[in-house]
């Protein structure tokens, strides 16, 4: 029995910026490491593609982090495409939110086995070496805001053809992610087409919409921060007779991962040393980057040590001599909350109370009014997951600072 092989792979988002982790303390070799390593994870995908030797591969959308790309980045997908070329493998692209396009699709000097979708929904049909006729169907964004269901200019599929694959990149509705909402769709209006496969990107987290894996986000290639963590990669699609299935392929030289250490009270140089010898017992293959979770019950001097960044700091500068022998490195730490032990209801009510008054989204949009000039902050403080974690420290503080009277303490 023929099998027909091909790749899924979305957001590559190369020449990512990596904003805000360049540091004094981070090494200048693994700096370098971290601003190649979208580009060292797409080299991984393409190399999957020519090893398990694939009839095509689907890039849906952001294959740039943005519209106007480097040089570097540009000249490195034409190689990646000529290789491909070279192994007589077809590639399909659509253009997302990041990389979109409305100019001449000629100009962008791609090689010959290159199809790029235009900014209305088309479809164009693959014939395998077996005489297999598959019909993709997309399109590619013309600016960075489209809103309008897109899904409703699909074609519904074609009985003439062996295979019916759409390819679209946005946002399914019902689905939390921290991506912005562009070309929504439903699952209902997916599975209307009656499609055998849906290639979705633009969701960075790897998810299947349905229960026989046929309508699938495969994730990002390469992490780029803590809320995109765990493993990233592409998704290996096969035949087995009239069924498709997936299989997992990681690509990402870095992996961004959170690690929860429970701490005791201790000169915050033995805290430095007890963190890094429980970092150096895990055996990373790749290279982490770790945001330590700290629990545990501690002074209030070492709780103003982690808020300040000191022991950050510290870590960091040990850390910078551990690279040679451990693959990790401290991104970031955060304090997680002790829940202050109040005694009576009234004392629960009143402090919740006064989280109610002091939590609210006035007060976050308040905040949000000092970096109206620095965006890329702004952007990243209205993610849910920002927002959330904003409030989590707030109430933190509000039960470090609540006395047995019910109170907000004061220095004053």
């Amino acid at each position: 029995m023929v099998i027909m092989k091909f790749i899924h792979a979305a957001d590559l988002h190369l020449d990512s910026p990596f904003r805000g982790l360049a540091n004094s303390k981070m090494p200048t070799a693994l700096l370098q490491r971290m601003q190649q390593s979208t580009f060292e994870a797409a080299t991984r995908v393409f190399d999957a593609a020519i090893n398990n030797q694939v009839d095509f591969v689907l890039l849906v959308g952001d294959l740039f982090d943005r519209a106007e790309q480097s040089i570097n980045a540009k000249y490195f997908l034409n190689q990646q495409l000529n290789r491909l070329n070279d192994a007589k493998i077809p590639v399909i692209i659509s253009f997302g939110n990041h990389d979109y396009f409305a100019g001449d699709v000629n100009q962008l000097g791609f090689p010959e086995n290159v199809f790029v979708f235009s900014n209305e929904v088309t479809t164009t049909k693959l014939t395998l070496k077996d005489g297999t006729v598959v019909a993709i169907s997309g399109f590619s964004f013309a600016n960075q805001w489209v809103s309008e269901r897109m899904i409703a200019n699909y074609p519904a599929a074609d009985p003439q053809v062996d295979w019916n694959i759409g390819m679209l990149h946005g946002s399914a509705e019902g689905i939390h992610s921290t991506e912005g909402t562009y070309a929504p769709f439903s699952l209902a209006e997916l599975n209307s087409k009656n499609y055998d496969y849906w290639a979705l990107g633009h969701i960075h987290q790897r998810q299947s919409l349905d229960d026989q894996h046929v309508i699938n986000y495969p994730g990002n290639t390469q992490g780029r921060h803590i809320n995109e963590s765990g493993s990233k990669g592409c998704l290996l699609v096969e035949s087995n007779g009239n069924q498709l299935t997936t299989e997992f392929i990681a690509t990402a030289t870095i992996e961004w991962q959170r690690i929860t250490i429970t701490l005791t009270e201790q000169p915050i140089t033995e805290m430095v040393s007890a963190i890094l010898e429980q970092l150096s017992q895990r055996k990373f293959t790749e290279m982490h980057f770790l945001r330590l979770e700290l629990t545990g019950t501690l002074t209030g001097e070492q709780q103003q040590t982690i808020i300040e960044g000191q022991l950050l700091s510290l870590i960091q500068s040990a850390n910078a001599n551990l690279l040679a022998n451990y693959n990790f490195w401290v991104t970031s730490i955060k304090l997680l909350p002790v829940p202050v032990q109040l005694g009576s209801v009234e004392e629960r009510q009143s402090f919740e109370d006064a989280k109610a008054l002091a939590l609210t989204n006035a007060n976050f949009e308040e905040l949000l009014t000092n970096f109206s000039q620095e965006n890329f902050i702004k952007e990243q403080l209205e993610t849910p997951e920002i927002q959330a974690e904003v409030n989590n420290l707030a109430a933190q503080f509000l039960e470090q600072h609540f006395d047995e009277k019910g109170t907000l303490e004061s220095d004053n």
